[in-house]
């Protein structure tokens, strides 16, 4: 059918072409949103949640922390810092992902129902890993920004 078509393959030899700049093109805001989404996601440990306030620490912890490795702080998901410092961001034509790999993080992001022996203890959620309401707008800036220029 495209030979009755006049023109019809250079037509689509240049949607073709736009198609590829237009993605080889999303790089740049991907990057900028997902290193925005990184800063974000860190905010929440300053803050010790947002945009609700994380439950703080039991008795226990805090006496343990003051016994071990860790600063002995009484911030919730700050003692070593390896939680925070695990956040990171990857980026590519078509996407970005922001999050961490570190064990800790799915117990303390959703909690933990508690069980029997060492390491079983109750774990309430402190979710970490999320957008804010401001994040949304601030996203769409970065790409509105993007396509203005």
């Amino acid at each position: 059918m495209s030979n009755g078509i006049e023109g019809f393959n250079e037509l689509m030899r240049r949607v073709s072409r736009l198609s590829s700049r237009i993605t080889r093109d999303m790089e740049r805001p991907m990057k900028a949103g997902a290193v925005y989404m990184a800063g974000s996601i860190r905010q929440n440990f300053a803050e010790s949640g947002r945009p609700q306030s994380w439950q703080k620490l039991a008795e226990s912890t805090v006496a343990q922390r003051r016994k071990g490795k860790g600063r002995g702080g009484i911030k919730p998901l700050i003692d070593t810092g390896t939680l925070r410092r695990s956040i990171s961001s990857k980026t590519n034509l078509t996407s970005a992902e922001v999050g961490t790999n570190a064990v800790q993080a799915k117990r303390q992001h959703f909690g933990y129902p508690g069980g029997s022996g060492r390491g079983q203890a109750k774990t309430p959620a402190r979710p970490f890993v999320m957008f804010q309401d401001k994040d949304f707008d601030v996203l769409g800036e970065i790409f509105l920004r993007h396509i203005r220029s």
